[in-house]
């Protein structure tokens, strides 16, 4: 297959070569400037959307999954995930805090409905990307169509910027050396000929060969070039484009990548000529390849007897997903660079069928090896144009983060991937004109730490007034509805912190001082702020064909069926029946009350609640962190450890004692207590106590607690409500409706899991399913299915 004059070399990347590299100065310096560049961690974040084209009176429902670069497992070291919407000019239309745990988060954005029909952008990033002088936010493009306007009308047809770009591979055209050339034909909108054709003319337009593009505009040619010019030249109709050469190179290394042919391995041919050799006396080259930080690399001999070498690396030795390959020497000087990629090696098996169905809900099995394992399923009429814009998980995770040109029809080459796609996929990558990672930063630029990983809130504040012993004081900050009770030191300048606090948007966390040893509550004024809330992206937003000019009237098509929603609800207020109060006790005969001992509190009773507690036969302490401990007098087990109490507050089970030492019993209208009551529980429980707060209660005394409105928290983690269709059976339902939403969904140590979706009353449905193992194996499925 090759000539004799090349040499085929079977590397085998060993522990015996690494330990053989470790003594050479320069393999030293090239590691040591990628561990320095990829030291800090990087996050892929990928969003499935329920689907990418919408209504301008819908909400977008997303799930994100955050992979660690280094590890390509989930990423858990933050939580403060920042999403805005964009339209098609850069502008911000809003922004959203979404909390992620464990990898993911889920939220969505409500649209207006006076948005215009058009392309948006959503952008997600967090604060720790900002670290880095390459843009590693993701961007996903959605369509919205305003139904009083209709959809813009697309010219699918390549416009008046197409061209052809010519991509040496390697990065260089070098003279007297049999060159690989990419070839692009698009648009500025990335839009192109169906399998064209281009011809490759000298100076006098003799065609010196053709060249047939495949169905996206992307082919190669392979030349020798010499100093006569060569063209490129595309002819359709009466349309002609053409594009120079380039001149050749007499000084530069040839790369030539095949990671196609062979299932198992890598086939990299490097190439020179005379002069190169000449300059490259008494040099040491080197092929790295390397993703991120983890890398191989091999030593490699140009000289006068060999201008030509012929690599085989098994893909085992290479990194799944995107590698780059570089030609350094012992300078540091790079000549030439090349990406490819290894497709993730293990493709397992996933399925699912209908169980049944019942109260309207179809019931789904789903079978796989994808043991434990995050998924997000979206379920739509099969012929939906609803999802027309593909959001690929494992391109967006895998490729798209190594690349500064984005592709379209990323499915097209991961699903049912073969050796024709896999070739595709080659020169896509090929023709990157522009590589993402460039080596004279990766030398000389390494990225410092100045944003950190942002995990929950910080809120930061001042005192108002002033205190002796500033180490005898305490800040609690505490919120019933979020589950939250911490406290923080006072220092000398009266300021307090809180670190790690996650509350909802629009939360309400009230705030006291404590004194010690007592910890009696002080009233005071607090002057409070939310320290990392407003993070911005550093770099600019740049939506994808950006420099593509806009039209100034839009076409619009109105042609096609949109889905009919219910008329507006109207929500009327709840009627409240008023009647004289009682003193009689309300809750008396709820379950379990009669046993206990019932209480009516005077409205005019400002005694603590610990207070009364502790007269009612249960021992009541309070630490100096504020901790609060509640047990009974007596001793119930061998070991002699007092039993606690379970304590209920409006029949909802206290999470902590320290929340009743919040409470005072003029808030309080009803308590059933019984310190012998006895508790069906493992855990040492005796005793009962239920407090029933007053309705609509406000404090007429002295407020000792100060509220902070928190405007811009995290995004509430809701559940997914569809849209109220007048009906399923209509073609706008089928163009644009979907079905349901499933954003979270676990399998099974087995892989195993089960889902459900509303009954569409339709025969054909598609099923879009992603997710990734805690392992990190990535899942993209689609599945057209019938449901009798």
């Amino acid at each position: 297959m090759y000539k004799n004059l090349l040499l085929l070399i079977i590397l085998f990347i060993s522990n015996t070569l690494q330990s053989q590299e470790a003594h050479d100065e320069t393999v030293s310096k090239i590691s040591t400037a990628l561990e320095k560049y990829f030291f800090l961690e990087r996050e892929n974040i990928n969003l499935h959307l329920n689907k990418t084209t919408f209504l301008s009176n819908e909400k977008i429902w997303l799930k994100g999954y955050i992979v660690n670069r280094k590890t390509q497992q989930p990423f858990f070291n933050t939580t403060n995930v920042f999403a805005l919407l964009y339209d098609d000019k850069g502008n911000k239309l809003f922004e959203k805090l979404f909390f992620a745990n464990n990898g993911t988060f889920t939220g969505n954005f409500e649209l207006d409905k006076n948005f215009h029909s058009g392309d948006y952008y959503i952008q997600v990033y967090t604060n720790c990307m900002n670290n880095f002088l390459e843009n590693e936010s993701t961007i996903q493009k959605i369509k919205i169509i305003n139904p009083t306007e209709g959809a813009i009308l697309e010219n699918k047809n390549p416009n008046e910027s197409l061209t052809i770009t010519l991509n040496p591979e390697g990065g260089t055209l070098i003279k007297g050396v049999n060159n690989v050339v990419g070839v692009k034909l698009a648009d500025c909108h990335g839009r192109t000929f169906e399998n064209a054709e281009i011809a490759i003319q000298d100076n006098n337009d003799i065609i010196l060969q053709t060249i047939k593009l495949n169905q996206f505009g992307y082919g190669k040619f392979e030349i020798i070039p010499s100093n006569n010019p060569i063209k490129v030249v595309f002819h359709s109709n009466n349309k002609k484009i053409e594009t120079q050469l380039s001149i050749a190179s007499n000084i530069g290394i040839a790369l030539e990548v095949n990671n196609f042919s062979y299932a198992d391995q890598a086939i990299i041919k490097v190439k020179t000529n005379l002069e190169t050799i000449s300059q490259l006396k008494n040099k040491k080259l080197y092929v790295v390849v390397h993703q991120d930080d983890k890398k191989s690399i091999i030593p490699l001999q140009l000289n006068n007897d060999n201008y030509e070498q012929t690599m085989s690396i098994a893909n085992k030795y290479l990194f799944e997903g995107i590698n780059t390959i570089r030609i350094i020497d012992n300078d540091s000087k790079q000549w030439c660079e090349r990406i490819t990629y290894v497709h993730q090696k293990e493709n397992k098996p996933l399925s699912i069928m209908s169980n049944f169905k019942k109260d309207g809900k179809i019931k789904m099995a789903g079978y796989s090896e994808y043991a434990n394992a995050n998924l997000s399923i979206s379920i739509l009429p099969e012929e939906t144009k609803a999802q027309d814009i593909e959001d690929n998980l494992i391109y967006s995770s895998t490729i798209n983060p190594y690349i500064s040109e984005n592709f379209t029809n990323p499915n097209y080459y991961f699903t049912e991937p073969s050796r024709k796609k896999n070739y595709e996929l080659d020169l896509v990558l090929l023709n990157q004109s522009k590589p993402k990672y460039d080596w004279e930063n990766i030398l000389s630029n390494p990225p410092k730490s100045n944003y950190s990983f942002d995990i929950g809130l910080t809120l930061k504040g001042t005192i108002n007034q002033e205190l002796k012993n500033n180490e005898d004081y305490k800040v609690r900050l505490y919120s019933v509805k979020d589950f939250i009770l911490v406290l923080s030191e006072v220092n000398k300048k009266n300021e307090y912190q809180f670190d790690n606090i996650a509350v909802g948007d629009s939360t309400v966390v009230e705030l006291s001082l404590l004194k010690s040893p007592e910890l009696n509550v002080i009233s005071t004024n607090f002057a409070t702020q939310v320290l990392n809330r407003n993070k911005p992206f550093k770099k600019p937003f740049v939506a994808p064909f950006s420099d593509c000019p806009k039209p100034q009237v839009y076409d619009y098509d109105t042609s096609f069926d949109l889905p009919k929603f219910n008329g507006e609800i109207i929500n009327l207020k709840d009627v409240v029946v008023k009647a004289k109060p009682k003193k009689t006790l309300v809750n008396e005969n709820k379950f379990g009350n009669s046993y206990l001992r019932g209480y009516k509190i005077d409205e005019n009773d400002t005694t603590s609640l610990l207070v009364f507690i502790e007269q009612n036969g249960f021992n009541v302490n309070r630490t100096a962190t504020g901790e609060v401990s509640i047990t009974t007098r007596q001793v119930s087990s061998l070991l002699g450890a007092r039993p606690t109490p379970e304590v209920f507050i409006d029949d909802r089970v206290l999470f902590s004692f320290a929340e009743l030492d919040m409470m005072d019993m003029v808030e309080i209208d009803e308590i059933y207590i019984n310190a012998n009551a006895i508790v069906p529980s493992t855990r040492n429980k005796q005793g009962i106590i239920k407090i029933y707060r007053r309705k609509n209660f406000t404090s007429k005394s002295m407020v000792k607690s100060v509220p902070f409105l928190i405007k811009e928290g995290f995004e509430s983690n809701s559940s997914f409500m569809n849209n109220e269709y007048q009906s399923f059976a209509n073609k706008g339902f089928e163009n644009y409706g979907i079905v349901d939403w499933c954003q979270t969904i676990l399998t099974d140590e087995k892989g195993n899991f089960l889902f459900e979706f509303q009954d569409a009353n339709i025969k054909n449905y598609k099923i879009v399913i992603q997710g990734f193992t805690i392992d990190g194996k990535l899942i993209n499925k689609e599945f057209k299915m019938a449901v009798d």
